[in-house]
């Protein structure tokens, strides 16, 4: 099913942290000029370019620069890369390792059923992608997708000679604080490699945007299996130990219409509200197994709780069940909500205290999205809402890009 291959990465000459950065749609104004601050390498120069509808040119123009000067090489012969991040896990606080494996997939339509979904893209997003991809004819970052472990993938690791590329460390490192890259060379390895994917299905975790302009990109200039048909991808296997999913809070600048014992009546046919103090919202979210969510508001607290879940003609079941789906479906109509100004946070702190003070009127606390949920709605061809998964870390930008057919 699905197809994919070695390939000959364009790497930094010399993997420092100051040219490394996080993906481009988590970067902010702020971030991306401390980012080009430090290094006039950073890969933010190339993935976020600055300037108007000259931009794309531009970054183009700096790619080629840096390869006359040496500062990105092209590796000599096409590899499987094996990349390690290790992390600190906000969910248990602890320190986690996560190992995938960059290479190249073959480009698929959503509907035949090799590469799944489970998030909503937007045009305005992919067209900068693609206007990018265009011009540079290079995919400056990867995207990351996860896989169902096989005996055929065990078998092909399990000798595997890999050889030790580059390593950064450091605790004010971006997505991490440990970042090795290795690579296999050996052509047997990499064909046993390639071929244990041939029965392989991949979700994709990170990357809906690029994933899609990649295939758009491939079905404009390439033909079947021509080059520009491949996305570069990091692939993990779904029972990796280092594969944590944050929930995403939602941050609210009005209260519902109404007192909050109305609030509680438009609820209470179909939830449950059970009073709570705020120090005390996620200590009982964390009890109830992750079937509560956390409505808070200045002078109070609940913790709402669905009496049931009826089906939803066409939605899986999963989906149905999904906080963020349960949120944004039932609980926020509900209450009256319409469409409120909100902003994003994966930090339940930050959104209690938003409350606390004022900044904020309301905020709902989510769990984190269960694995197994997102690997059901995908493969049922569902999508969840809009900042429903983040996956932590992200994969690091600067360590892999991609000169399409080079």
């Amino acid at each position: 099913m699905a197809t994919v291959r070695a390939f000959r990465a364009t790497r930094f000459a010399r993997l420092i942290p100051d040219v490394v950065a996080p993906p481009y749609d988590v970067i902010d104004d702020t971030l991306r000029q401390e980012l080009a601050a430090r290094n006039p390498y950073n890969i933010v120069h190339l993935t976020l370019p600055e300037g108007g509808d000259d931009r794309y040119a531009r970054a183009a123009r700096l790619l080629q620069h840096w390869l006359a000067e040496g500062v990105l090489r092209q590796d000599p012969d096409p590899a499987i890369y094996r990349y390690v991040q290790r992390f600190h896990d906000p969910l248990s606080g602890g320190t986690r390792t996560r190992t995938g494996y960059f290479v190249l997939l073959h480009t698929e339509p959503y509907e035949n059923g090799v590469v799944l979904p489970h998030e909503q893209t937007f045009p305005g997003v992919k067209e900068d992608r693609y206007r990018l991809l265009q011009a540079t004819r290079t995919h400056l970052e990867t995207i990351f997708g996860l896989f169902e472990d096989t005996p055929a993938f065990q078998e092909a690791i399990a000798d595997a000679m890999w050889e030790p590329l580059a390593q950064v460390e450091g605790d004010d490192l971006p997505e991490g604080s440990f970042h090795k890259l290795e690579r296999l060379v050996n052509p047997v390895e990499v064909s046993r490699f390639e071929r244990a994917f041939a029965n392989a299905r991949v979700w994709i975790a990170d990357g809906h945007h690029r994933y899609e302009t990649a295939l758009r990109y491939g079905q404009t200039y390439g033909a079947d299996d021509s080059p520009e048909r491949f996305v570069p991808i990091l692939l993990v296997p779904l029972d990796d130990p280092g594969l944590v999913i944050l929930p995403t809070h939602r941050v609210l600048a009005e209260s519902p219409p109404g007192t909050p014992a109305e609030w509680q009546a438009r609820l209470q046919s179909e939830f449950e509200c059970v009073p709570v103090a705020h120090e005390a919202v996620l200590e009982q979210m964390a009890q109830h197994g992750g079937e509560a969510i956390g409505f808070v508001w200045r002078e109070g607290a609940w913790l709402i709780r669905p009496k049931m879940y009826p089906p939803v003609q066409g939605l899986p079941d999963a989906l149905i069940r999904l906080d963020s789906w349960v949120l944004h479906e039932r609980i926020m109509p509900a209450l009256g909500y319409t469409e409120p100004q909100k902003r994003y946070t994966r930090s339940a702190q930050d959104a209690l205290e938003s409350v606390r003070t004022g900044a904020a009127q309301a905020a709902f606390l989510l769990n984190p999205p269960p694995l197994r949920a997102l690997q059901q709605i995908a493969s049922a061809g569902g999508k969840m809402p809009h900042k429903s998964t983040y996956f932590h870390p992200k994969v690091l930008s600067g360590l892999i890009l991609w000169q399409v057919g080079a």
